[in-house]
């Protein structure tokens, strides 16, 4: 028989049990089950170490950068800021650049116009990367280009010579339209080029005795051209 005594300390023992099997690290935990057997034995295999390692969650893969060349990165410090970072702006506050300023290389006039525009002549850049970045706004953002691959490309001494002419005087946005008008005579162009200034009257003369020699000249090269 067993006496009340016999049953306290039973119970002891199994909570005792109890306590250990629940504190035991994994591997050992229900070793007093198993007695003298391998407890491993009776749990189902798990996978490899190698495809654990593959099934681990790893950091994220990057994503890709896009890499910008130096030109890329004048143009946004320089003039993105306004037109826009692909050439699109508000194109009656400012005009829009992408697809458009290929067209000014229609004339002589324009082709000036758009390197002695004051934000571009009086640039912190230096000629030879303004020189880069003319070509790159003028072939690559504003193409096409009027007059095609007869059109060449800006020289580093044709944009150091221009932007020591900036047109600093008033009336800069008349001026415009009559170098548009110029460049709609002669060459087929978008629409979107009359875009911006829209409001003012065309033929307005230039304010610069200096332009406006300069405009006599180039309109008697473009008349002789045609």
């Amino acid at each position: 028989m067993v006496t009340a005594g016999k049953r306290v300390w039973i119970g002891a023992l199994a909570l005792l049990a109890a306590a250990a099997a629940r504190s035991a690290p994994p591997g050992v935990a229900g070793a007093g089950a198993c007695g003298a057997r391998d407890c491993r034995a009776s749990r189902a295999p798990g996978p490899p170490a190698a495809d654990r390692a593959r099934a681990a969650p790893g950091p994220a893969s990057p994503q890709p950068v896009s890499r910008l060349s130096a030109v890329q990165v004048a143009y946004l410090t320089s003039c993105g800021g306004c037109h826009g970072v692909e050439g699109v702006s508000a194109p009656k506050s400012v005009p829009t650049l992408a697809g458009l300023t290929g067209s000014f290389l229609c004339t002589r006039q324009g082709r000036q116009f758009i390197v002695r525009l004051p934000d571009v002549a009086l640039s912190g850049l230096s000629s030879p990367m303004l020189t880069k970045v003319m070509n790159w706004v003028v072939f690559d953002m504003g193409a096409p280009v009027a007059g095609g691959s007869r059109a060449p490309r800006y020289t580093v001494a044709e944009v150091a010579r221009l932007r020591r002419e900036p047109l600093t005087q008033n009336g800069l946005t008349p001026y415009r339209e009559q170098v548009v008008a110029r460049i709609e005579a002669r060459c087929a162009v978008p629409a979107a080029l009359e875009v911006y200034g829209e409001a003012y009257s065309r033929g307005v003369p230039s304010a610069s005795p200096k332009s406006r020699r300069a405009d006599r000249r180039n309109h008697a090269d473009d008349a002789a051209h045609q």
